[in-house]
């Protein structure tokens, strides 16, 4: 008997929108530490997409994001013909490599060579795919008063036609190589053949999620392994990954490869629409300078960081 309960795809999306949910109130708690004047919470409150939003759509935006699910759970659902087609083979893949790795601290974001990297890697396994980059904290490493560690990887939902021992090959050679590492001693490139295209449709929740839990390492063996927990993760990280993924369009994280562009420009024209109705309807905040305004809250020291993220 399975360990955790096998949802429905719908089932599963609820799942993941009320832990975007939740993820949006640990992130507000963390607001209110700071203790913002009325315009700084006014700012901060729209970068999330609460009580108003942004003139673009940042990947901190709660609201967007949990639209942009629900939107990717729909059009996903055109390659099901595709599925079912002779010899078609689709997967759950997620790379992780020391590039993403990354201390609370002195953050560095590398979100442009992390898609690179992955695209390059996806080519390279003869697939299309539809990729979206994640980040998650590792609550409990580096500890001994050295912060956490922030985990920026992707996961993708891939297909093509491509035989098993050819796909095992590429793989074999990508987490072979020099370019892919992780420090971890796992594999940075992984992966979970789908046989349902239920199967499909759950990993489309899945791949994009926000960053509700954070991971623990624990001791297995003579190694680690990676547990998911909600214990330990304080509002204020919750702030600092938020702070992070505000630097970026949701359109910077969702990417495609081969014949996922299609799949691609259909969620973002639907995405688009969305938000252009949200200004009608929502308080829009007028512009300002992400960047600046991060560093004038840390220089409070109210956050309990002191250094802004740099980002490729």
């Amino acid at each position: 008997m399975s360990k955790y309960p096998v949802r429905s795809p719908e089932a599963t999306l609820n799942h993941q929108l009320s832990k975007a949910g939740a993820f949006c109130n640990r992130v507000v708690r963390g607001i209110n530490h700071l203790k913002p004047s009325k315009l700084a919470r006014r700012r901060l409150e729209a970068l999330i997409g609460i009580n108003g939003c942004m003139g673009d759509m940042r990947l901190c935006d709660v609201v967007a994001r949990q639209k942009a699910a629900e939107i990717l759970f729909e059009v996903i659902d055109d390659l099901e013909p595709v599925f079912d087609e002779p010899s078609m083979r689709f997967f759950h893949i997620t790379f992780a490599d020391d590039l993403g790795l990354t201390s609370d601290r002195t953050p560095i974001l590398r979100v442009g060579a992390l898609k690179r990297k992955v695209y390059k890697a996806i080519r390279a396994l003869g697939l299309s795919a539809i990729v979206e980059v994640e980040n998650q904290p590792l609550l409990n490493y580096p500890a001994g008063g050295e912060g956490r560690t922030l985990m920026l990887h992707a996961h993708a939902i891939a297909w093509g036609k491509v035989s098993r021992r050819k796909f095992q090959d590429a793989k074999k050679e990508l987490n072979g190589s020099r370019s892919w590492k992780n420090a971890f001693d796992a594999q940075p490139v992984m992966e979970r053949e789908l046989f349902d295209f239920d199967e499909v449709r759950r990993m489309a929740c899945y791949v994009a999620k926000l960053p509700h839990d954070g991971k623990i390492r624990v001791p297995k063996g003579d190694g680690y392994r990676f547990q998911t927990v909600l214990q330990g993760y304080p509002d204020r990280l919750a702030l600092r990954i938020a702070e992070g993924l505000s630097h970026y369009s949701i359109f910077d994280a969702v990417f495609s490869v081969g014949d996922g562009k299609h799949l691609r420009s259909i969620w973002k024209r639907r995405l688009v629409e969305w938000h252009r109705d949200r200004l009608n309807r929502a308080s829009k905040v007028h512009d300002f300078d992400v960047d600046a305004f991060w560093r004038r809250r840390h220089s409070s020291k109210r956050s309990g960081y002191d250094k802004p993220f740099e980002i490729d």
